[in-house]
């Protein structure tokens, strides 16, 4: 099981705002002066590589990941499937790949587009899950709401994910405190109807990349 002493002392990549690396550094530290340097000066100078990745079933429900109260920042809203910090030499592929065997329990293939729909059709997706990378977005501002009532909002760039899985999900940490399935019909609805109860990553990326979850929901029917 991950504590979330081991989580903040990741050594993570860090960039200027104009996306050059500045070197690795250690998250809890980074974060403690970026959060220090918001509040008095109202800005930032320097964001982190993350990605984000959007788990579905062979269903087309997406699953969302309900944080845990013993998170810091936007504990108990519901959350993207796996979001996570590029560690070190890393890349955003292999993060991924990281992230769904030790949060989620399965082996996972990030793969090109070809390649995506043809691991739909051909992969038994309850044993792997198959992704492909749809976008990287350079200046990605995400917002932080603390237990204190606080709210920041850091840039980052940010690679976005999105694939299947079929068989059973499993949290392995303490960052989650549960899962809920939303399928297409009705999930924009209910952000639009409860917006309180999701983080501003699923009420901004979940409508930006809606039409990219159908086609892969579509393509995943297609391979039953």
């Amino acid at each position: 099981m991950t504590s979330e002493v081991e989580i903040y002392d990741e050594k993570i990549q860090v960039f200027d705002l104009e996306g050059k690396l500045l070197g690795i550094e250690n998250k809890s530290k980074f974060y403690e002066k970026l959060r220090k340097d918001y509040k008095k000066t109202g800005k930032v100078t320097k964001q982190v590589h993350t990605v984000r990745v959007f788990v579905m079933n062979a269903n087309g429900g997406i699953y969302l990941a309900k944080r845990s109260r013993l998170k810091k920042e936007n504990t108990l809203l519901y959350d993207k499937t796996i979001g996570a910090h590029i560690r070190g030499t890393e890349s955003p592929v292999y993060t991924v790949l990281r992230e769904a065997a030790e949060e989620l329990g399965f082996p996972a293939a990030a793969l090109s587009d070809s390649e995506f729909i043809s691991a739909i059709a051909e992969t038994d997706l309850r044993t792997i899950g198959v992704f492909k990378e749809i976008e990287t977005l350079n200046h990605f501002v995400t917002k932080y709401k603390y237990k204190d009532g606080t709210i920041s909002k850091f840039p980052q760039i940010t690679t976005i994910f999105a694939g299947i899985f079929d068989g059973p999900v499993k949290f392995k940490d303490d960052e989650t405190s549960g899962i809920e399935i939303y399928y297409l019909d009705e999930i924009l609805d209910e952000i639009k109807k409860h917006p309180n109860k999701y983080t501003e990553d699923v009420k901004i990326l979940v409508p930006k990349y809606f039409e990219v979850f159908k086609k892969i929901a579509k393509m995943s029917k297609k391979g039953d």
